[in-house]
């Protein structure tokens, strides 16, 4: 996956609304974005996220 997919992919988990359901899916995503990227920063991605 490139840049544009995981800025999408927490673009939409900043629309859900719950902030318990958004940390624990972005909890579910992080091992499997981690698999795809060894390089993926999952810190950065949590900011993303709003989380």
């Amino acid at each position: 996956m490139s840049r544009k997919h995981y800025r999408a992919i927490a673009e939409a988990l900043r629309n859900i609304t719950d902030m318990a359901t958004r940390q624990a899916v972005i909890t579910e995503l992080l091992p499997m974005l981690k698999r795809d990227n060894p390089r993926f920063d999952c810190q950065r991605f949590i900011d993303a996220c709003n989380a």
